[in-house]
């Protein structure tokens, strides 16, 4: 269940915090580098270059439009996150920029399954829109999809850490996720 504020019982558990943890902030790093080569690798594998790269030369205006919507896909990761917030407690999430994160958050305390939905949520939803296009468009969109696809789940490394560090810890938690912090409380 999740609470607007911290019910009595609960005693501090830790806390995630990549700006200020310099060993999470390497294991993310770390995450996010593999979530980067480890598709790069895969989509070489499966679909060469040749055919995207000869789309993207022969249409100049497809560059821009990849970059924009690599930086346009930043804030629809973050209105994700804020919907399943709000969907999970009714509380109003808050948005903001802390270099060199975008975030979402909220002052409600998250049940640990909530908190992970609420974390995996756009690597989830924007996952799915990206193989759907994939898989719909011609295979020479493959690579300027694929790309923000990558991004999309290098983009999440920070949410998919914070998911499996919460599902290991034990207890009955509650967390709260300012953006760019996470607070973790145990039932006594």
């Amino acid at each position: 269940m999740n609470h607007k504020t911290l019910p009595p019982g609960y005693r501090y558990a830790g806390t995630l915090d990549f700006m200020r943890n310099r060993r999470q902030l390497k294991a993310l790093v770390v995450l996010s580098l593999a979530l980067i080569v480890v598709p790069v690798i895969a989509g070489l594998l499966v679909v060469p270059v040749g055919p995207s790269w000869r789309l993207m030369a022969s249409r100049w205006y497809m560059w821009p439009c990849l970059g924009l919507a690599l930086v346009a896909y930043i804030p629809l990761h973050e209105l994700v996150h804020g919907i399943s917030m709000f969907a999970l407690s009714g509380v109003k999430p808050v948005y903001g920029l802390k270099l060199p994160y975008a975030y979402a958050g909220s002052t409600a305390w998250f049940d640990r399954p909530s908190h992970i939905i609420t974390a995996l949520a756009p690597v989830v939803v924007w996952g799915a829109v990206l193989q759907i296009a994939i898989a719909r468009l011609p295979g020479a969109w493959f690579w300027p999809l694929w790309i923000i696809q990558i991004s999309n789940l290098s983009g999440s490394a920070g949410d998919i850490y914070t998911a499996w560090a919460i599902a290991r810890m034990k207890g009955d938690l509650l967390i709260q996720d300012t953006g760019v912090r996470m607070r973790i409380m145990r039932r006594q």
